[in-house]
């Protein structure tokens, strides 16, 4: 589980990362990046799944589950001062972990490297 100081927490951070973030598309997510201009602090993140994903709450938070574990162990190679939003797509409620655990870590080099 992600620290408190590490969790994106209102809705306006998620609004505000979908809107002026890049975008980064995987096989199994959406990401969207976002440093803003005033934020001084540690990098935030977020999962978002709805339910037109599933209507059943546990196969939404079991992908949750997967992708904070995945945020939480890559978060020291993800830069400083920045916020992330994470929509997984339909497809990967049939994927293993480490089939989403690669594919973060793939798509997190392209938020890496400087621009």
């Amino acid at each position: 589980m992600l620290k408190k100081e590490n969790r994106i927490s209102t809705p306006f951070e998620y609004k505000i990362t979908k809107k002026y973030g890049q975008k980064i598309e995987g096989d199994t997510f959406f990401a969207y990046v976002l440093k803003p201009d005033n934020y001084m602090g540690p990098t935030k993140a977020g999962v978002v799944v709805s339910n037109k994903f599933s209507k059943k709450a546990t196969a939404r938070n079991k992908v949750k589950r997967l992708f904070r574990e995945a945020i939480r162990k890559n978060l020291n190679f993800i830069p400083q001062n920045c916020w992330i939003s994470v929509y997984p797509k339909f497809s990967v409620s049939d994927k293993t972990y480490e089939e989403i655990y690669t594919d973060f870590n793939k798509n997190l080099q392209k938020v890496s490297q400087p621009r």
